[in-house]
């Protein structure tokens, strides 16, 4: 073996790694998850100033990788080709020595510097994203001409192609990621902070999600007589009620009840002239759209349908707007008031924040995402939506759910308990 032949294995070996580390990063650095790197971030040190990087300039470090990983493998082609017409360039085989330098080079590249790096960069991001952007910003450094120019060029055809600029476009998560970092500064009150989350959250959400289920409907049968429809709307506290014939499946229109009760001489011709036509939704239908064909049709109340018609629950328009600020009472609600018992016991509404119990009882709760009142908390504890009678201990506070429908936990009441340190969080 020469010395060109020493040196060019070398070079190959210095190449595949390069395209192996290339490719592995970026595919370890995205399916690190954008979430896990804005946690870095918010954690601060070192790692923080490493992860800000991907955070706040991901087409840079996307360039850096590119420009890296074509550079390498070039090499790879370039260095292959003059080997293989070296050493078979001169004799019968010379007609295939180009091919073969493709097939060679590309065989390597392929297998060593795609398939193998990427494969381990997915199953092991979590420990080799972080490495890795710490790495890319050395070459960063080095490759700055180039990836100033690739990064300049990509902004311009995005610019072009959408009509703004990628670094100008703002996604929800980075609210949602900002609303975080100004709730644990104090700049944005909690009760804000959940407000807004909501309104993130608000296009994610179908009406199968917030509707009232078939069997907690209360609607009227046709066949009833009027005071016995009357008195089924007073007791159930509602304005406006379905009504069928038979049984739900044949929903025939709306009721307005003041509307009844207001009428003279209420009769059933009465009910049928009062009777709105219903609006049936689909379960599946996106509670934006909801909102929308609420407004068009100037109802308050929709019938929500399966795929195969059937009647499967109701839906409200204040069902939609308790979506983005949280439960509302009306006038057939009695809206629970913090209060104390003699024995050290508090009584909330499940709304109530967990900034407020953190102020009353001195503690701190552990921040988690999407939890900001005490029906949040106990919801996660639970690990769905808990019954009356549940019981949770955390951060030295006995929580009991005193009233809860399958949606939202309605009261709760709370007591300061001596905890051990072995003691489960829940009961």
């Amino acid at each position: 073996m020469t010395d060109a032949d020493l040196l060019a294995a070398l070079v190959m070996v210095l190449c595949l790694g390069g395209s192996m580390f290339f490719s592995g990063s970026e595919t370890a650095i995205t399916s690190f998850g954008d979430h896990q790197w804005r946690k870095l971030v918010e954690d601060g040190g070192r790692p923080a100033r490493v992860a800000r990087e991907w955070v706040e300039r991901p087409v840079r470090v996307l360039s850096t990788i590119l420009v890296g990983n074509n550079l390498v493998n070039t090499l790879i082609g370039a260095v292959t080709t003059a080997t293989v017409i070296r050493h078979v360039g001169g004799g019968e085989l010379s007609r295939y020595s180009v091919p073969l330098a493709v097939f060679v080079a590309a065989g390597l590249t392929i297998v060593f510097g795609e398939i193998l790096p990427k494969a381990v960069g997915k199953l092991y991001a979590h420990r080799v994203a972080l490495p890795a952007l710490t790495a890319l910003q050395v070459f960063g450094k080095a490759f700055a001409p180039l990836t100033f120019v690739t990064t300049k060029l990509t902004d311009l055809v995005l610019r072009t192609a959408d009509g703004d600029s990628a670094a100008q476009r703002v996604t929800s998560e980075d609210l949602d990621y900002l609303v975080k970092v100004g709730q644990r500064e104090g700049s944005i009150p909690a009760d804000q902070a959940a407000l807004l989350r909501r309104v993130f959250q608000f296009d994610d959400k179908i009406v199968r999600d917030i509707m009232v289920p078939r069997d907690r409907v209360t609607a009227i049968d046709l066949a009833w007589s009027v005071p016995r429809i009357i008195e089924v709307a007073q007791a159930s506290g509602h304005s406006r009620l379905p009504a069928y014939e038979g049984d739900l499946g044949r929903i025939r229109g709306v009721l307005h009840i003041k509307q009844l009760v207001g009428a003279a001489g209420p009769d059933r011709e009465t009910v049928q002239r009062l009777m709105r036509p219903p609006l049936f939704v689909s379960e599946s239908l996106m509670i934006s759209d909801l909102l929308e064909r609420f407004k068009e049709r100037r109802v308050h109340l929709a019938i929500v349908v399966d795929d195969g018609g059937h009647t499967v629950g109701v839906v409200t328009l204040e069902d939609v707007l308790e979506q983005i600020v949280g439960h509302i009472f009306d006038e057939s609600d009695h809206a629970p008031q913090p209060a104390q018992d003699g024995l050290g016991i508090h009584y909330f509404d499940g709304q109530t924040s967990l900034r407020k119990l953190e102020e009353m009882f001195d503690i701190e709760f552990e921040e988690d995402e999407g939890v900001s009142s005490v029906g949040d908390l106990l919801t996660q504890l639970a690990g769905q939506m808990p019954i009356a009678g549940s019981l949770f201990v955390v951060e030295g506070l006995r929580l009991k759910v005193l009233a809860a429908d399958d949606r939202r936990v309605l009261r709760v009441s709370v007591e300061q308990v001596q905890v051990d340190d072995d003691d489960d969080d829940d009961e």
